[in-house]
């Protein structure tokens, strides 16, 4: 994989990341419980993700 192809890879899971922050519910209010039990889900989900891909991109780093 070229170093292209890998930015394009980190491009695209950084958009899926965000899409899961900005959700109609975050954008518009949290309204009720359901809501913000799925919002919850999203947010601890899209920080998993973050945090799986600064690493991924910290150990790129270090291997350049």
């Amino acid at each position: 994989m070229n170093e292209k192809e890998q930015l394009t890879i980190w491009h695209e899971q950084l958009i899926s990341i965000i899409n899961d922050v900005n959700t109609p519910h975050t954008l518009g209010g949290i309204t009720n419980d359901a809501n913000r039990a799925h919002d919850s889900r999203l947010a601890r989900r899209a920080l998993d993700n973050l945090i799986i891909l600064s690493e991924e991109i910290n150990a790129k780093r270090e291997d350049d």
